[in-house]
Formats: C-alpha cells, structure tokens, sequence
C-alpha cells in the first residue's frame, strides 16, 4: 500500500481490540476460531462440494469446456496470487500487512459468493461465460484475498512457538472440522428439500446468497480480534532507524530472493509437499461425497441424503472429540511421531471402505477411522511457522509473501484440479443426471467406481505421501536453537521481544482445545493490563 492509503488504515476505530504482548482468551476464541470458522462455513458451502452438483444436478450442463474450465482458471489465479504475496509483502499499515486484507476480502466473498450460482437462464455459450467470470472473480480474486492473509496470522502473530502451535490448532479446527461438518450435514438436508434441476435453481440462489452474506461479519471478527505482533516488532524497529533489523531486511528484500530461499530451504519444501498432498485428497473427498452418498449408497438424491448425514456426522466425529486428546498426545510423543501414526491411521480407513464400498456398516467404520487419521492436519500451521522461522533464521529475513502466495496457489490449484477431475469422470463414465431427488437411478459401474476412487483411493495415496513427508520434518530437533539465535539477533538490534509475545503462557501444559481458549496465565494478564495503561 502506498503511503497515501496507508494512512486510511491510522483511524482509530480500525485498531485490533487485541492489545495484549501475549496471545489472550479472546483473541483465541474470535480470532482464531469463531471468525475463520464462519468463514469457511461459506465456503464450504457456496465454493465446495455443492457448486459442482449446482452445474450438473441444476443447471445440467456439462461437456469438454467446462470440465477443463476449473483447472484453466487456475491459469489466472496462479497470477493473481503472485500478485498478491507481493501487495501483502509490501503493505505497511499501522494495523499490520495482512489484517487489513481480512477486512477487505469479506465483501468481496459475500458479493461473488451470490454471482457464482446467479447463471442467468440463456444458452449455454452465455451460461458459460457467466461461470468463467464468476468463478474466477470469487476464486482468483476474492477468496484468494482472504486465504492468503489469514494464512499468515499465526505465524505473524506471536514468535512463542507454544502460543503458536495452540493457535494453529484452533484455526484448523475452526477452519475443518465445524464448517464442514455443519455443511454437509445441514446443506444435504436443505437440498433435499429445495430439489435438484432447472426449476430449483432460484431456491439455490437465495439460500447460496444468505450463505455469502457470512463472509462479512466472519471477517470483521478475524480483523477485530487479531494481532501482528512480529510485523509490529519489525514495523517498530524500522522506525527506530536501525538499518540491520530483519524487518528491514523484509521491507527491502525482492520477491525473487523470497522464492530462491523458500526452494532452498528443505522444512519449506516438505510443508509445501505436505499441502498439495493433503488439499488434493481433501477436495476429491468433499467434492465426491455427495455422489458417492446417492448413488454407490443410494440409487437417487432423496436415499443418498440420509447417507451423506450419517457419512458426515460419524465419520467425522473424530475430528470434534479428538481435538480434546491430541494435545496431551503431542505433548507426550512431539508433533512429528504424532502426524506420522495418525495418517497411517487414515490410509488403513480409506482401505476399509475401498474394499466394501457399497457395505454401510464398515463403510462408516472406515470413515471413523479414517477421521481419527486427518486430526495431525490441525498442526500443520504450526509445522508452516517453524518451517517460516527456519527461513528466518537461515537467511535473515522472512518469506511471508511468498510463502502466503505458494499456500494459496496450491489451495485454488487443488480446487480446480479437483473439480476438473470429477467433472471429467462425470462426461467419461456416462453419468445421468437426475430431474428430481426422487429420480431412481442406477449409475454404471464404472461412474461408481470412479467416485469410490475419488472420495477414498486418493485420499489413502495421499495419506501415505503426508505420513512420508512429515517423518521427514525433523525441525523439532532444532527449533530451541533456531528461537534462540533469532531471539539473540533482536536482542542485540533492539527489537521489543515483549511485542512479540516471549513471554509465553505455556499451552503445553493444557490437557484440550478448551484449556486453550479459557485460560490465561497471571503473566499474560499482567501484560495485558500494563499494555492498556500504556495506550
């Protein structure tokens, strides 16, 4: 932002309500949870699974074009994200280089959010030139704004990497395991009853669009009631006219030497690894559900409903009780041992349901066990940041922008690659699209078949690759070391380690998810209250 609109950004009633040096009980909950939770509950919703069955079960169209449609717009979105990390690198406000895209992607989301189902009734050319524009405005654009800021909250917001990894836990359990478990319990439901072809389409349109509408106070919330405290640090140290800080090294350095670094450095490419495997697996299993449901399960919208609750409410059980125990666990044997187990865990579930695709019973089994696997995935902004601090401690300077881009990309790429390879399996297999929920349909085999293998076989793969690459990810070993040299570096430049929230209120030593958000140790308070006299 240039110095004009940074100013914009100075008025007083824009300030973070968060003013503490430590991560507080607030922040926790809003912030990191109810706000991002909101978010992706609309996402989930409007951009996820059902956008898919929105163009074939409603607007029944179809072909070549738009099979490859999502994957060609990531064309443009791989631009726009570039583009992006370079405009958050860049942004200096008062109120910090990321939150200030939280607060501006939340109308962005609500408004393309409504345009990606308002297709107008015409032929198909003009339908399709509606689905391009609106898809790549909500993807490429509005969703990538938002991505790519909150993905650099937790590790812009403290250097601790205790206060770190409890964050981290609790955004990527409001990010997951809520929203999608509401949506695709609630939303298959709500469809049931609304219906499927072309008459529906109204009814989607209002209920898709009261959805959107989530995305504005969701980020008012994540705005309010988060802190930069590392941009905060660097931003402070700047201003005090020392040319060697690492914030000023940030400000400086290109966004070439970002990427050089960022492929250089070992802990950056696992993680990177890590996410493409595991947002792949992830978008071909929510995408898939809904048909797999209705038609390996079932024989037709109305059957496969009561499926797709009792796929999501079971098989994703794990992922709300066992948040409660996977802290203790990662206190006892470290994240690294923790991951590994639990996403061999979830091949072996994956391999249940391949081989008894069509058997309820071990299917839900299958997907219990599976879930129990996916909890490692709520530690994965916490291995990021470590991977970020190594970058740090290596060269000197942080990779934010570059890092937010990658992330994003990898997140729109999957998304896309996703849909165009279920749209393709949908064209190659011969599926019949219904004209009702009551519509009786036996698919042919190999169109079930291709959606067994969607919503399990590649999930197992990628299991495996995620279990592979986080063996590898051994920088526990050195994170004392590498907090201490950073630490010892700031010390001796002058930066306020206090900004940055050294002083830890140690989640370690928490027993669950609700110890995180609900406690608050005396130093914290302390800090807090001396940080308000002094504003």
């Amino acid at each position: 932002m240039n110095e004009r609109m940074s100013r914009h950004w100075d008025r007083p009633f824009l300030d973070s309500k968060i003013r503490s040096a430590n991560t507080t009980h607030t922040e926790r909950v809003l912030g990191y949870f109810v706000g991002p939770c909101f978010v992706y509950m609309a996402y989930y919703a409007i951009a996820g699974t059902y956008l898919t069955q929105f163009y074939t079960d409603v607007l029944g169209i179809g072909g070549v074009f738009l099979t490859m449609m999502p994957l060609l717009s990531k064309i443009v979105d791989a631009i726009t994200n570039i583009v992006m990390g370079r405009i958050i690198d860049q942004t200096r406000t008062k109120q910090g280089k990321a939150r200030p895209w939280i607060l501006i992607s939340g109308a962005l989301m609500a408004i393309t959010g409504c345009l990606l189902y308002m297709v107008p009734r015409s032929n198909y050319a003009v339908q399709i030139i509606w689905i391009i524009v609106s898809y790549n405005l909500y993807f490429a654009l509005a969703f990538t704004i938002y991505n790519m800021s909150h993905s650099l909250m937790v590790p812009l917001s403290t250097r601790d990497t205790k206060q770190r990894d409890g964050l981290a836990m609790l955004t990527s359990t409001g990010t997951t395991m809520l929203p999608g478990l509401l949506t695709t319990i609630i939303l298959p439901i709500m469809i049931r009853a609304f219906g499927v072809g072309e008459g529906a389409q109204g009814t989607w349109i209002r209920m898709m669009s009261v959805i959107s509408i989530l995305a504005l106070p969701a980020t008012l919330i994540e705005y309010y009631f988060t802190k930069e405290r590392v941009t905060e640090s660097q931003s402070g140290k700047d201003a005090a006219g020392d040319k060697a800080s690492s914030g000023a090294a940030e400000s400086s350095v290109s966004f070439r030497q970002q990427v050089s670094a960022c492929f250089h450095d070992k802990y950056w490419l696992m993680i990177m690894g890590f996410c493409i495997s595991y947002n792949v697996l992830n978008i071909l299993s929510t995408n898939t559900i809904l048909y797999y449901a209705n038609w390996v399960l079932g024989n037709s919208v109305d059957s496969g409903t009561k499926f797709q609750v009792l796929l999501n409410a079971i098989g994703q059980a794990p992922l709300g009780f066992g948040v409660f125990i996977l802290w203790p666990l990662v206190r006892k044997f470290g994240k690294r041992k923790i991951s590994i187990i639990g996403f061999v865990i979830g091949a072996i579930g994956c391999m249940l349901v391949i081989m008894y695709p069509s058997n309820l019973m071990v299917v839900l089994i299958g997907l219990f066990i599976k879930s129990i696997g996916a909890l490692p995935t709520y530690l994965m902004a916490a291995f990021m940041a470590e991977a970020m601090d190594h970058i740090e401690y290596k060269y000197g300077y942080r990779a934010d922008g570059f890092t937010a881009s990658a992330q994003s990309i990898i997140i729109t790429v999957a998304a896309g690659l996703g849909q165009t390879i279920i749209l393709g399996g949908i064209n190659a297999y011969g599926y019949i699209a219904p004209t009702s929920t009551a519509d009786v349909i036996t698919q042919p085999l190999g169109m079930r078949t291709f959606f067994t293998i969607c919503f399990v076989g590649v999930p197992m793969l990628g299991y495996l690759v995620c279990a592979f690459l986080t063996g590898k990810f051994d920088i526990d070993d050195h994170m004392d070391e590498i907090s201490a040299e950073i630490k010892a570096r700031h010390e001796a430049e002058g930066i306020s380690e206090q900004a940055e929230g050294s002083e830890t209120n140690d989640p370690a030593d928490m027993t669950s998810v609700e110890a995180l958000v609900s406690e608050e140790t005396e130093i914290d308070r302390e800090l807090q209250e001396s940080g308000e006299k002094k504003d």
